[in-house]
């Protein structure tokens, strides 16, 4: 089967100098003889000669005289180098240049003899004004990407300053694990009202590890606002309280209510079980939201006094997990935790280096390379630290005890600060010492027990790079944080500027 798409076909590949025509400055002639024109000229800008229209489309020449066939317009026309008595000619380029919607219609300048160096004066006259305006719009391009790092470092500093906000006081950002939708309630129960003192209890459906949060549904206003509220996430297997909170009834909102944990939940997986308790209870307490009929007899809504369903519904709730680093829906009302019983070393915490610890860093491999300037540069005031390779081998920044205890993840984000830049490999690793890191940024053995090595990544300028070291296990003491740059080709380190951002830890506890 064929199919017809157009009547017209046009080449795929361009002509080199049509694509030229795009793109570059260009000289058009017409009506001056090619041995005219010095050859100097013609070097120094390229030139075509019109040769007029046909079928809407124009020709033009070359300077051997090759004609070639032209769509679009030339997007750079400089002048138009006319003969005086080529004028009809030169009309016909211009009303094809009209018809083109071009974007810039270029002067005529008068080619006659004995006036030839004022014609050449005019084109070297309009040459230059163009390298002006070039240099014109570089500098403000220039002043505006000052003003853009600028504003994304001022953004950077106001997410930096937000995430040590969230550290401080609790306000773990959460990501949707698991949702029970409110469902239709004819009988209007009130779960609360219907169990015993001992509150409702409620098993979450999912397992326990990176569990951030609970979120139950209050199906209208609260009449009192002064009923005192007791809430508890337990794991069933050994009866802990991962965490408890005391509130009042005017605490809670009609719709979600997040129920945010101090730390997410780590370690072996367990059933939990999240407790609700209303303290000297009367007919008017708050309104639960259910879901729809629960078959499964464990995920029913029960008393927590003695384990038996209230109904045969699960409470309307949500589960929240993940470790920090995305966003909470601004509807729900979160209730951090008043206190945590589990132990200090569950739950995951992300915390940037802050950027005093960033001006310690020092070049490590002093004895193997050396540079006539500052090698690694600290930028505090970027978050970053400016790491030069050498020609061969690699350069090594050291961040002394930077890593805090119980590490899972050192990461940070590697790139090149010059566009001149060759290609440069970047990598970070956790040690204790200078030898052990240097083991691990050469390869030459896995790392060990409380370790961490992201490998190597080639980057090029314009392209980031996330680089993330792992530990295989965690230990209970400070670390050093190496940092190491090199070239993906020997050789050719001029301007290669490469720079570490942005570093966090990850840790267990």
């Amino acid at each position: 089967m064929t199919v017809v798409a157009t009547q017209e076909a046009y080449p795929v590949d361009k002509p080199a100098i049509e694509e030229r025509l795009l793109k570059d400055l260009t000289l058009i002639v017409v009506g001056v003889a090619r041995q005219e024109l010095p050859m100097a000229l013609l070097g120094a800008v390229q030139t075509v000669w019109f040769e007029g229209v046909s079928d809407g489309h124009a020709l033009f020449s070359d300077e051997k005289g090759s004609v070639f066939q032209v769509v679009e317009a030339p997007v750079l026309p400089l002048a138009i180098l006319a003969d005086p008595g080529a004028s009809p000619e030169a009309d016909t380029l211009y009303k094809w240049l009209h018809r083109q919607d071009a974007v810039q219609l270029p002067s005529v300048v008068g080619w006659a003899r004995g006036r030839e160096s004022e014609a050449i004066s005019s084109i070297v006259a309009l040459v230059a004004e163009h390298v002006k305006s070039a240099a014109r719009r570089l500098v403000l391009s220039n002043r505006e990407l000052r003003t853009l790092r600028n504003l994304n470092d001022d953004l950077q500093n106001r997410f930096a300053a937000i995430e040590s906000f969230l550290n401080r006081h609790g306000l773990q950002p959460l990501d949707l694990v698991f949702s029970n939708e409110p469902a239709e309630n004819p009988l209007n129960a009130n779960v609360l009202a219907s169990a015993s003192r001992d509150g409702i209890s409620q098993i979450l459906p999912v397992p326990s590890s990176g569990v951030s949060g609970v979120s139950v549904h209050l199906d209208q206003p609260v009449g009192r606002q002064d009923l005192k509220l007791r809430a508890q996430l337990v794991t069933l297997e050994d009866l802990r309280i991962v965490d408890t909170w005391q509130i009042s009834s005017g605490d809670l909102t009609p719709g979600w209510n997040i129920f945010g944990l101090s730390k997410s939940t780590a370690g072996l997986n367990r059933t939990l079980e999240f407790r609700l308790q209303v303290e000297d209870a009367d007919e008017d307490v708050p309104l639960l939201s259910l879901g729809s009929l629960q078959p499964i007899e464990m995920f029913q809504v029960r008393d927590a006094a003695n384990g038996m369903p209230v109904l045969k519904n699960s409470l309307a709730l949500q589960v929240w997990g993940g470790i920090p680093g995305v966003s909470m829906p601004p509807s729900a009302n979160y209730i951090p935790a008043q206190s945590q019983q589990v132990g200090l070393s569950e739950g995951f915490r992300d915390m940037p280096i802050a950027p005093g610890i960033l001006e310690h860093a020092s070049l490590a491999n002093t004895d193997e390379v050396s540079f006539d300037f500052e090698a690694i540069m600290p930028l505090p005031a970027e978050r970053a630290i400016g790491c030069h390779p050498p020609a061969e081998g690699m350069t090594i920044g050291e961040l002394p005890a930077a890593c805090p205890p119980q590490i899972i993840r050192m990461s940070a984000k590697a790139f090149i600060d010059n566009s001149r830049a060759a290609d440069i490999d970047f990598a970070i690793a956790v040690a204790g010492n200078l030898e052990a890191a240097k083991a691990l940024f050469r390869e030459q053995r896995e790392q060990t027990v409380g370790e961490a090595f992201s490998g190597w990544k080639t980057v090029s300028f314009g392209e980031s790079a996330h680089l993330s070291a792992f530990a295989s296990e965690q230990v209970g003491a400070w670390q050093n944080v190496y940092f190491a740059t090199r070239m993906n080709e020997a050789g050719g380190n001029d301007f290669a500027w490469a720079k570490f951002a942005n570093f966090r830890a990850v840790v267990n506890g």
